[in-house]
């Protein structure tokens, strides 16, 4: 009996296998379907942009609500915060896929939360580059911050 429990505490204590990701092609048509922000390929190329909806304007950031949007002239990349969630997409120009994943931020962010936005943004960059067949960008680091302005004192 002993041997049994002890044998079940050992399988308990040995790490998960890291989850692969895995990239689904999902039909345009389809209500899942997410387009790539091609709205974005009109910003100045070669650095970040912030907004609360950069497809509206240029309306600040709000603590509820934020975009960041990033082209090369080759790649678009949004990182939009809307309220406990951050909603990352990329895609190419001239390549129909389109990478998106999303990362669940909680009501108070911190370091740890925007490492992790760093990382799953690196991670579908990576995996659409891969599927339209194109080397992976340079990109300048997004400060994962700013999609978090200060909530208003009152």
């Amino acid at each position: 009996m002993r041997l049994i429990l002890l044998g079940c505490v050992a399988l308990t204590a040995l790490p998960a296998a890291p989850a692969a990701q895995e990239i689904v092609k999902v039909p345009q048509s389809h209500s899942r379907a997410v387009a790539r922000p091609d709205d974005l390929f009109t910003l100045a190329p070669g650095q970040w942009h912030t907004a609360k909806r950069l497809w509206e304007g240029q309306d600040p950031c709000t603590f509820e609500q934020c975009e960041a949007g990033f082209t090369s002239g080759d790649i678009v990349v949004s990182a939009e915060h809307s309220g406990e969630f951050v909603r990352i997409i990329a895609g190419f120009r001239g390549c129909d896929a389109v990478g998106q994943s999303e990362v669940e931020v909680g009501k108070k962010p911190g370091k740890a939360t925007f490492g992790r936005i760093r990382d799953q943004m690196k991670r579908v960059i990576k995996g659409v580059a891969k599927t339209c067949k194109v080397a992976v960008p340079s990109l300048p680091a997004l400060d994962s911050s700013q999609l978090f302005p200060a909530k208003p004192a009152g």
